[in-house]
């Protein structure tokens, strides 16, 4: 809209990756050259983090020119592969004849083969997985095991990483060290500086064919960064709206208000005022706190003073004579709003005896009730086991109540009847199964387990589901309460199967199917914030099968 206004050949500041426009300040240039001599020398993994916007797809694009044609690229856009689809994805890109039936040991020595190949041929292979933060754990293993492929002193497949901060999180995670170790290079895409931004901005301006005098300062620069935290996306966003407001109101001379107005229609500066303003609010709360707690120490002091009977004036020593020696009879401050003679009185408080597990219930209690009470203040465990996952989130245990000496049972045995014939409606209404009143949650397990069974069996197996979550056994009490009490998702999609590991059993839980990947993606985008945090991924119900049933 603005490019013939100011001279240009195209607009010079889109958000979508422009090779031509590639700027080489703010380290990006050298960190470039370093990857291409990374690949060149076969070293390992290589890692590239960055902020979100920061450039590390421009980064990744510029890449892929550097490279000789020599080199082969593997690109790998979306992380959210299982374990067991990886190889087959990369083989895929690799054009290699892999047929669904192939076991991964038949598509891993096909990848060998391959890379075997190419290196006799003195060509390269380099794997780029861009959002790597993404990936689930276990298939950034399997990828860790592809860099196993080697000659005797060459690597047979090059891995760059690319991702946000949250990367280095995951890497650092126990499980993953093999994976940290191999990474043998770490660049860091840093914010722009307001110098640099200066300079980009003007560099794009020339490139993109504009001739005349400097229309971005660096006053303006350093309002832009103030603005955007130096993220090249957000310069882009702001830089765009800035020439359009310029545009609209008919000058080439570019302003503080120029710049204003592009923030203020900008979604994530209103983001950072949002953060700022309640960054100011919590500022002046403590502030108020602390002059409270000011004004609340000297109104105790001359409290206590005027009790004694001596409230000296400022500057004033009284004789010795006149100093009063008879001690305060209360010499604590006197909490505000409580006289202080209340305080010489002792507080008894009152509490009714609540009956330990094993204590008996009175005699004149009905045989039934006393039963239900019993079943109440003695839960069943599902497993014994003393292992304990420390990635598992123990959801809260469920309430257990207790009667007191005074109390009546019947209103608890009726009100326990009532809550578990509630929670088998709704079990049965979301699951389809068949539950009695009395299930408990070692029988809702069984069922479960067994409903997931029948629907793995007569699935598609062209279809896609969805992991979303993994536990151990030893926490199977808490993913049941989880799963019946707690659980987001519509529960009659939801799939659990136990699967038996080399050193522990498990629970992994599925949730429904899909007829195609992008099918699956659009629903792992729709997930709630709190199953993301689980890593979920797409899964092949092909190979959920063959590993399963």
């Amino acid at each position: 809209m603005y490019e013939d206004y100011f001279g240009l050949d195209r607009p010079p500041f889109k958000i979508t990756p422009d090779t031509s426009l590639f700027y080489e300040g703010g380290k990006r240039g050298d960190i470039l050259a370093a990857l291409v001599y990374a690949i060149h020398r076969g070293e390992g993994i290589i890692k590239v983090v960055g902020e979100v916007g920061s450039g590390k797809t421009m980064l990744c694009r510029m890449l892929q020119l550097k490279l000789p044609d020599s080199v082969e690229i593997v690109y790998i856009a979306n992380p959210s592969v299982s374990p067991e689809d990886i190889l087959f994805v990369i083989a895929h890109e690799l054009s290699l004849p892999v047929t669904k039936e192939a076991t991964k040991h038949e598509v891993m020595h096909q990848l060998h083969d391959y890379l075997l190949q190419k290196h006799t041929d003195d060509r390269q292979v380099v794997l780029f997985i861009e959002e790597a933060q993404g990936m689930p754990l276990e298939t950034l293993e399997e990828v860790r095991l592809l860099s196993n492929l080697e000659t005797d002193e060459h690597k047979l497949l090059q891995i760059i990483l690319f991702g946000q901060p949250e990367l280095d999180e995951n890497l650092s995670q126990q499980s993953i060290r093999q994976l940290r170790e191999r990474i043998t290079h770490n660049f860091a895409l840093e914010p722009l500086s307001s110098d640099e931004i200066h300079n980009y901005l003007n560099f794009r301006m020339r490139e993109v064919g504009y001739t005349g005098p400097e229309l971005i300062n660096k006053g303006l620069a350093r309002k832009i960064e103030q603005h955007s935290a130096g993220l090249l996306r957000r310069i882009n966003i702001i830089a765009d709206k800035i020439l359009l407001s310029a545009f609209a109101e008919g000058t080439h001379n570019l302003s503080v208000k120029h710049v204003t107005a592009a923030v203020d229609d900008s979604a994530f500066d209103s983001e950072a005022r949002q953060r700022s303003r309640g960054l100011l609010w919590l500022g002046l709360l403590l502030a108020a706190l602390a002059l409270a707690f000011g004004l609340y120490q000297t109104h105790s002091l001359w409290s206590a003073q005027r009790v004694s009977g001596s409230v000296p004036q400022a500057d004033t020593v009284l004789p010795v004579e006149q100093q009063d020696e008879t001690p305060l009879q209360n010499s604590a401050p006197p909490v505000a709003g409580v006289q202080l003679a209340s305080m010489q009185e002792p507080v008894t408080l009152e509490i009714d005896a609540v009956p330990a597990a094993d204590q008996a219930v009175p005699p004149d209690v009905p045989a039934a009730i006393q039963q239900a009470i019993a079943n109440d203040l003695d839960e069943p465990v599902l497993s014994a086991e003393p292992e304990v996952d420390a990635t598992v989130v123990a959801a809260p245990a469920p309430t257990r109540v207790a009667l007191t000496e005074t109390a009546t049972a019947e209103p608890l045995a009726v009100q326990k009847a009532i809550d578990q014939a509630t929670a088998s409606d709704q079990l049965a209404d979301r699951t389809g199964l068949d539950l009695s009143l009395e299930l408990d949650d070692n029988e809702w397990l069984q069922a479960k387990l067994e409903q997931s069974k029948a629907w793995l069996s007569q699935v598609d197996s062209d279809k896609v589901s969805i992991q979303v979550l993994m536990r151990s056994k030893s926490a199977a009490r808490e993913l049941v309460y989880y799963l019946r009490n707690e659980w987001p998702l519509e529960l009659s999609k939801t799939y659990l199967y136990e699967v038996q590991t080399e050193s522990r059993s498990i629970y992994r839980v599925f949730y429904s199917e899909f007829d195609s990947l992008t099918k699956g993606r659009d629903q792992l985008e729709k997930l709630p914030e709190s199953v993301k945090i689980n890593s979920p991924y797409l899964h092949s119900v092909y190979r959920m099968q063959k590993a399963l049933l």
